[in-house]
């Protein structure tokens, strides 16, 4: 009697670990389907100008997770760090420019199309650009329309795109084999009458200052103006050559050799 009610209970145990695998199986049966885009119609019309407008200065990545760029404040308790994340963890940004050397984050950019007018889209705008300000991440909207201008975006996105790291050590007073290279207001003056350097020739020294003779002189990327050959006096450049704008102090563009 008893051999048979064990028999029983083994077999009900049996029949109900089978049912059981059977349930939690049932989930790798359920079929997907691709889609066939990864962005939208209007998405792939503005991604297209966009890739002509940053060209080779930026890597474009689009429909990037918030989460994934921000993270909440240092210092908040584990409450509070989950409620900042869980209001980032399920939002994207359009578009994302990154550094094409490092991937460092330079720009989002939101497509603003008729959706972001309804009052619920709205509040999600404001949060996302006020957590944006608060990372320091410059966020650019761009409302949606039926062409682009590659100029006119370019205009606005190309001040982040440029690849050389800002370094202030460079931006104070340098020393080129013992002479100061900051640049009087006489000195300006005479440097803004003179004639751009042609291509293939050295560039003209300031007074007072000795400039590296160079081929080629690059544009200044912030104000256009030709820029000089100068070595840092200080910091962790010390002894290192650079291009310094020929407009300085009043701009204070450098750029690594």
């Amino acid at each position: 009697m008893e051999l048979g009610v064990l028999l029983a209970i083994a077999i009900g145990v049996i029949l109900i670990l089978a049912q059981q695998k059977r349930a939690g199986g049932g989930a790798s049966t359920f079929g997907y389907r691709r889609k066939p885009y990864l962005l939208s119609k209007a998405g792939r019309s503005f991604y297209g100008v966009l890739a002509q407008a940053v060209g080779d200065k930026a890597l474009i990545f689009s429909k990037v997770r918030v989460a994934d760029v921000l993270a909440p404040q240092k210092g908040l308790n584990r409450a509070n760090w989950q409620r900042a994340f869980n209001q980032i963890s399920a939002k994207h940004f359009d578009f994302l420019l990154c550094d094409p050397q490092d991937c460092a984050v330079k720009r989002a950019i939101e497509l603003d199309d008729a959706s972001h007018g309804s009052a619920k889209r709205q509040k999600r705008d404001a949060f996302l650009e006020q957590a944006c300000e608060s990372a320091g991440l410059p966020l650019l909207r761009i409302r949606a329309a039926r062409g682009y201008g590659v100029v006119d975006i370019r205009q606005q996105v190309e001040a982040m795109l440029f690849p050389v790291h800002h370094d202030s050590s460079l931006e104070k007073p340098q020393e080129v084999e013992g002479q100061s290279v900051e640049v009087t207001a006489n000195e300006q003056e005479r440097v803004d009458n003179q004639t751009e350097p042609q291509a293939g020739k050295p560039i003209d020294s300031l007074t007072g200052v000795e400039v590296a003779a160079q081929p080629v002189a690059p544009a200044c990327h912030q104000c256009g103006e030709v820029m000089m050959l100068r070595k840092a006096r200080s910091g962790k450049n010390a002894g290192q050559q650079f291009w310094g704008c020929s407009a300085f102090p009043k701009c204070r563009g450098v750029m690594r050799c």
